[in-house]
């Protein structure tokens, strides 16, 4: 067998154990939109390895930060460049479980801290209330896809995921069932609004996708993209509204209320309280001041009960 022959069966085995490999640690994400994601993230990496003749599987902590240097230039966010190495963390950490390398070259690597300050475009309570009013105008599945997003605070894809069958009565509250981030199961009460845009998108339906576009199929993020849009327009919006810009309107109109962050981490399925408060603690600019004068009456209080 010539050189050449040996080094193609090398490589075709180098892929297929990629591949395989790659396969195996997709498969223990339950839900599509996490498989799809680091699906992506693993294609950049192993596209790169290739491009320099690397194999991933006996690459070490260089080629991994030189990798890092190039992912930098190449994604506008340092979020999303933070995001590709953790994926990268995930799999080399699956491949030491599963006993396909002994080491993972992502120990000592140097990633990028998170930009957690907020950039998410902010709506003001007479900006959400005229957004509002214009989806009720258009009635229907836009209705309800905002009150869903604006009112319940739902992700996108799990507005878009809902179907009928999931709509329930619970306590003589309506509910829906949705599936969360992980495929994690949730009751969510509907909100009155929200309830009676629900009954608008149902119509004289029993079964099938909740939401409808305009080719009576399944509301795609796509769809609900162009509807945000299209909404901002009619009440005049010059910033840019996606459906995460209605979760933020919904958590931060919900915390600077008073609603206990506890409650509203539930709400929205936050993985806990602290995440709710690191988060969006910048919308309550009293909290900390009133902290303290709450601590001060409690110190005061109690030295004078202790004299009498």
């Amino acid at each position: 067998m010539s050189a050449d022959a040996t080094t193609l069966d090398h490589a075709n085995d180098r892929d297929e154990k990629l591949r395989r490999n790659g396969g195996a640690f997709l498969a223990g994400f339950r839900n599509a939109n996490t498989r799809a994601s680091y699906q992506q993230q693993l294609h950049r990496w192993f596209a790169w390895c290739d491009a320099y003749g690397i194999d991933p599987l006996t690459v070490d902590r260089v080629h991994i930060e030189l990798y890092c240097r190039w992912f930098e230039q190449q994604v506008d966010s340092i979020n999303t460049g933070s995001h590709g190495l953790s994926v990268l963390g995930s799999f080399y950490r699956w491949l030491v479980h599963a006993e396909v390398l002994a080491t993972t070259p992502m120990a000592a690597v140097r990633r990028p801290r998170r930009d957690d300050s907020p950039k998410q475009t902010r709506l003001t309570r007479h900006q959400l209330a005229d957004w509002l009013n214009a989806a009720e105008h258009q009635g229907g599945a836009a209705y309800a896809t905002a009150c869903l997003l604006a009112l319940n605070g739902l992700r996108v894809s799990e507005v878009c995921a809902i179907d009928i069958e999931d709509l329930a009565e619970e306590r003589w509250h309506q509910v829906v069932t949705i599936h969360g981030k992980g495929d994690k199961p949730a009751t969510v009460p509907l909100a009155p609004r929200s309830r009676a845009a629900v009954e608008q998108a149902v119509a004289s339906r029993a079964r099938g996708p909740l939401l409808l576009n305009r080719w009576n199929n399944r509301m795609a993020r796509n769809n609900v993209a162009a509807l945000m849009t299209k909404l901002a327009r009619t009440v005049r919006i010059e910033s840019r509204v996606t459906p995460h810009t209605l979760r933020h309107a919904a958590i931060t109109t919900s915390l600077a209320a008073g609603v206990n962050p506890k409650v509203v981490s539930k709400r929205l399925g936050h993985s806990s309280v602290a995440f709710t408060l690191d988060t969006y603690a910048h919308v309550i600019p009293g909290m900390q001041p009133d902290a303290a004068q709450m601590f001060i009456d409690l110190v005061y209080n109690d030295e004078k009960e202790a004299r009498r």
